[in-house]
């Protein structure tokens, strides 16, 4: 369904050079607790953000549902100008500038331009992903295409499959697939007694048969 960290480029971790010490500066920390909003819909000031510690959950709201667009992690940038909430996932450090700031930045640091241009493109694509799943695709393949890319991207074999390290409650995955705790309970329930995935274990999940959970997602 979507990816947790949005890009393989660490924004941090180019801050953090030498040669963009002026860009830094440009920055001020901020830090909030976990499940806190920090920035609502309805944000007046024009913010960026990026991820310095923790997780940020990016979602929307419609009919009392929540629809998880993307999670912040660390290195990872987002823009307060938008419809979309901002919450805290874990207790959160992150850099915040004006977006008159951001801008001076990208026209005096065109590297740094293209390396956020990389990761708001990613976000795009997760976003246009996430509408596509909720659209076209049942609960099920939902859960299995988030599943196929979280092993694609940070799965780790072992011997009786793909060990998930998501740091994620059964609520957390079903907010990030668009559907309700009980449906994703149940479907994980489902697949496990069919021997393609592992229960959930304090956020880990063991994928058991990827080629069986790839079918799953067409």
């Amino acid at each position: 369904m979507l990816r947790m960290k949005l890009s393989d480029t660490n924004l941090l971790e180019i801050l953090n050079l030498p040669e963009y010490e002026q860009a830094l500066s440009l920055f001020s920390e901020r830090k909030a607790k976990k499940k806190e909003i920090i920035f609502p819909p309805d944000q007046i000031d024009d913010k960026v953000i990026i991820v310095k510690k923790g997780r940020l959950r990016v979602y929307l709201t419609l009919a009392d549902k929540e629809f998880t667009l993307s999670i912040l992690e660390p290195g990872d940038v987002f823009s307060t100008h938008t419809r979309a909430y901002t919450q805290c996932m874990d207790d959160c450090v992150f850099l915040v500038s004006s977006t008159e700031n951001f801008r001076t930045i990208l026209m005096q640091y065109p590297t740094f331009a293209f390396n956020v241009i990389n990761v708001l493109g990613d976000l795009l694509h997760n976003s246009i992903t996430i509408i596509n799943g909720l659209v076209f695709k049942d609960v099920t393949a939902r859960l299995a295409e988030f599943l196929v890319r979280m092993a694609d991207k940070r799965g780790v074999a072992i011997e009786n499959g793909i060990k998930l390290e998501l740091g994620l409650t059964v609520e957390q995955i079903a907010m990030m697939v668009g559907a309700a705790r009980q449906t994703v309970s149940a479907t994980v329930t489902d697949l496990a007694e069919a021997g393609i995935i592992s229960k959930v274990e304090q956020g880990n999940i063991t994928i058991l048969d990827i080629d069986r959970l790839r079918k799953l997602v067409l």
